[in-house]
């Protein structure tokens, strides 16, 4: 008989009770092939703490260490490895703790299968929100705190999220038979649905999580100012992972929940039971690589099917389905002294003349900017729209953006940069469903004006110093 799998379960953000985790556990149990064995005695559910201010992820990742050396450790026969369901905020609190405790030694780590369902991996557009004046008034009402420093990761281009998925960008997980995956939905809940947050029902999202966002498959463009224009100084894309959007289901919620949803009996109707028992059966790299490709059909099985009920879900006034595929662009803006720029805009192009006019319509959806680094800026668009428009003869396949830093006069200033390229260039970096991180290095100029000696002892004002030439 096969030896029993240890299996544990990590909840996401403002969690105050095991409930969250519904009839998962017991319907993996209760469903497990031979092959894996899940017993209820070798289940354990994750309880940290997100509700007060002063944790953050890292404080997580450390305890989650403690736990693991306490709880699960001695549960591991030699050469044994557990594996982990997470959900929401759980899948980076797990990936920080691999990076913490395990970066450059992956062989070593003890986590073999990492199941992540609807994981904020670069952050979600409402963790804004759940900072906001209204939302620790309602936290205090029921006695915890907003976790402020979990939601300061969790924000869109936060410095802790950008600085994990950089460095996961150096990962060979399937070498080191690390399995990862990402499970996730693009339904909104009505129930959850808030008029006055257009965000709980935003297309190519769960309510919570855009699929861009949980998706592990991204990539990296650093570019430097060479006078007007950019010189492209790196590009690295992740190794390939496994990411599948699963049909009608949302983040959260008893009805349509992707995890909380399950039922404790369920007989494998439930499409999070038997992608997850699937997952769990990875053995090997010939195996992982074919379940990418079964996840990457299936997402495009979901999507073409709910872009197709779009028209009669909008008939009903019920906008439940997503229309298009949507991806991230998250900009990080600095300057050749490595200074964050706070101050700028980026402004997109397309045609022949790289001019904002010729841009298509609908293709911009959002923009939020960092609120603890401003020089990260977040952009949400719409991928078909945009694949669709620029293919057209007219405009050549032309896409670029133009960054404008400010000041742009005086001692020291920044001038204009433009990174003119076409879709299909910038389509080597990206994909639909995906997150395309950025990192524009501006050329900050400075005057030798800003800095002059003189060996006259008669008092002079220098009030009007000329700026001269500008420094090497």
């Amino acid at each position: 008989m096969a030896d029993q799998i240890v299996l544990v379960f990590v909840h996401g953000w403002s969690v105050t009770n095991t409930d969250t985790y519904g009839g998962l556990p017991s319907a993996l149990a209760k469903n497990s092939p031979a092959g894996l064995n899940i017993k209820v005695a070798h289940l354990y559910l994750g309880k940290y703490v997100s509700f007060e201010d002063e944790v953050n992820v890292d404080d997580l990742a450390r305890g989650m260490q403690c736990a693991i050396n306490a709880e699960i450790l001695p549960k591991l026969k030699k050469g044994e490895r557990f594996a982990c369901i997470t959900h929401s905020t759980g899948g980076p609190v797990v990936r920080k703790w691999i990076d913490v405790y395990f970066k450059g030694q992956l062989d070593k780590c003890p986590l073999q299968h990492l199941v992540m369902l609807a994981p904020a991996n670069h952050g979600s557009a409402l963790a804004q929100l759940g900072k906001g004046r209204l939302s620790r008034m309602k936290f205090f009402a029921e006695g915890v705190q907003p976790g402020t420093k979990v939601l300061d990761w969790l924000e869109l281009g936060s410095d802790q999220s950008w600085e994990l998925n950089l460095s996961w960008l150096d990962y060979a997980c399937v070498d080191a038979e690390l399995y990862s995956f990402v499970l996730t939905g693009q339904t909104i809940d009505r129930s959850f649905y808030d008029n006055l947050n257009s965000y709980t029902g935003e297309e190519g999202s769960d309510g919570v999580v855009r699929a861009a966002a949980a998706n592990m498959n991204y990539g990296l463009m650093r570019l430097s100012q060479q006078d007007g224009g950019f010189e492209l100084a790196k590009h690295t894309l992740s190794e390939k992972s496994a990411f599948g959007i699963l049909p009608g289901h949302s983040h959260s919620g008893e009805d349509m929940g992707i995890m909380r949803s399950v039922k404790p009996d369920d007989d494998l109707s439930h499409p999070t039971v038997r992608w997850v028992l699937r997952c769990l059966s990875i053995k090997d790299a010939t195996s992982y690589h074919a379940l990418v490709k079964e996840l990457s059909d299936l997402t495009a099985k979901t999507q073409k099917a709910e872009h197709e009920t779009t028209a009669k879900e909008l008939f009903l006034f019920e906008r439940k389905f997503v229309t298009n595929r949507y991806c991230m662009f998250i900009f990080r803006i600095v300057d050749d002294r490595n200074n964050s720029l706070v101050d700028y805009d980026v402004i997109f192009t397309a045609g022949p003349d790289y001019n904002a006019n010729h841009l298509p319509p609908g293709f911009f959806v959002d923009r939020q900017r960092n609120e603890l680094d401003p020089g990260k800026l977040t952009y949400y668009v719409d991928y078909d729209i945009m694949a669709k428009w620029l293919t057209r003869p007219e405009l050549g396949d032309k896409f670029g953006f133009k960054i404008a830093a400010r000041p742009s006069s005086g001692f020291s200033f920044y001038t204009v940069a433009e990174y003119q390229g076409t879709f299909a260039d910038l389509k080597q970096y990206f994909e639909p469903n995906q997150t395309l991180m950025i990192e524009v290095q501006l050329k900050r100029h400075v005057m030798e004006g800003v800095f002059r000696l003189t060996n006259s002892l008669v008092p002079e004002s220098f009030k009007n110093q000329p700026k001269g030439k500008e420094l090497p």
